[in-house]
């Protein structure tokens, strides 16, 4: 379970989009510490995040929002000061290794204007901090969010990539050797068919794509064929 917790958020568009991040990443909850803007207004630029925001919780205080889990991430963009334990943080990327190993699972973002105190941060298990440019480090919370969403995302394996299907990559593979052999000189030049047979089948993500590119390369046989004719 994954719940996203504000903390006394200041600007209406910002949580709207943090509702809309909520359903874009499937985030089981969305809850609101002691809301410092008009949540009706947020609803405005939650788009299909409108039921995330509809049904977050809102409570009056921190300890509400965090007292029934199991593994409490607080956020900041002030981390690692020297001698200083509470700001010893993990980076964004890291948080795959926390979330695999646990559930019910807490991400805690504070204050547009002054992020979560510290007694905030002692009452959380881990501090995360995504590095940036060391002049201006602070992102804005729904940035932010987005970011962090996205790492645990991809550490859950939801994204299940597209394949592409045997019969498109061998109907890729017979137009360019058909158009290897309309264009070599000689037996070297089938380091040309190799490479660009290489690179297709790297780089096509689908079947879509790949219909296309077979497209193409028909298309350009056609061309090849035609002109010879000429």
């Amino acid at each position: 379970m994954l719940r996203v917790i504000l903390v006394e958020p200041e600007g209406e568009y910002n949580v709207g989009f943090v509702a809309r991040l909520c359903k874009n990443f499937c985030v089981d909850e969305l809850y609101i510490v002691n809301p410092k803007c008009d949540l009706k207004e947020s609803l405005k630029f939650s788009a299909k995040g409108s039921s995330i925001l509809e049904n977050s919780v809102i409570v009056s205080n921190f300890d509400d929002a965090i007292k029934d889990l199991g593994i409490k991430i607080a956020t900041s963009s002030i981390a690692d000061y020297e001698g200083d334990i509470l700001r010893k943080s993990i980076k964004s990327w890291e948080i795959s290794d926390i979330i695999a190993k646990n559930d019910k699972i807490g991400l805690i973002f504070g204050r547009e204007s002054v992020g979560l105190t510290r007694e905030e941060i002692s009452k959380s298990d881990f501090l995360l901090y995504i590095p940036a440019n060391p002049a201006y480090p602070v992102l804005n919370l729904s940035h932010a969010v987005a970011i962090v969403l996205y790492e645990i995302w991809k550490s859950k394996g939801k994204i299940k990539k597209k394949q592409v299907s045997y019969n498109e990559l061998k109907l890729i593979d017979r137009y360019t050797n058909i158009l290897y052999h309309l264009v070599k000189k000689n037996n070297a030049d089938y380091s040309l068919y190799l490479a660009l047979k290489r690179a297709l089948f790297k780089g096509v993500e689908d079947d879509e794509e790949a219909k296309i590119i077979i497209s193409f390369l028909r298309k350009l046989y056609n061309k090849i064929i035609h002109e010879d004719k000429e």
